[in-house]
């Protein structure tokens, strides 16, 4: 898959979950951040759980609807599920979408990071973005550790052994460089980017 048919391909799945709940106005209630927050831990340590694709369902379509709070998404991160190897890795999807419920945890958890856009000042995208490759890595590691069929990939072994050798942050640095310049799409453009769609 060429790369602009992959981000291509990421911003109709973006375009398609918004017209779920494009209607709605309410900013997100204690309760819903709190499910938000369970479901995200929860699918950390179970991603191919018995409840997993609802849940995660609920999460992506809850995380995309709120009007609230915005995550700012890197495709940098899981750059190699975005691009040519994605359909050889069987559980990019799921840890793709743990990805921005990993960002948006922890939003949740620093409400200062989640009212600066509304301010017009910038999120910590290093922190955000952290945070959210954090979480994919932990359902990964967890999805090796239920012996999943297919469950081991080589970029991602790369990128867990740059965690355990402490160099991870150096790489979420350079792809949320690379994220902020413009050079690759992210969730704060969605609005216009899927208006150009229609």
């Amino acid at each position: 898959m060429k790369p602009q048919k992959a981000v291509a391909t990421v911003l109709v799945l973006f375009c398609s979950v918004m017209l779920w709940g494009q209607d709605r106005d309410k900013p997100s209630t204690p309760e819903e951040r709190q499910k938000a927050l369970t479901l995200t831990k929860k699918l950390e340590r179970n991603p191919l759980g018995p409840e997993a694709v609802a849940d995660r369902k609920w999460l992506t379509n809850w995380i995309i609807e709120i009007p609230d709070i915005t995550v700012p998404v890197c495709d940098e991160l899981l750059k190699p599920m975005l691009m040519g190897q994605m359909s050889q890795y069987r559980y990019s999807r799921e840890l793709i979408a743990q990805q921005l419920a990993g960002s948006m945890a922890y939003l949740i958890e620093h409400p200062q990071e989640a009212t600066k856009v509304k301010s017009g000042a910038e999120q910590d995208d290093f922190a955000i973005n952290k945070a959210g490759l954090d979480s994919a890595l932990n359902a990964y590691e967890a999805i090796v550790k239920n012996n999943a069929p297919g469950s081991k990939w080589a970029p991602l072994e790369e990128l867990m052994k740059k965690r355990q050798a402490g160099s991870l942050d150096d790489y979420v640095r350079a792809a949320t460089l690379k994220c902020v310049t413009g050079d690759t799409v992210t969730a704060r453009l969605r609005s216009p980017v899927c208006k150009a769609l229609d």
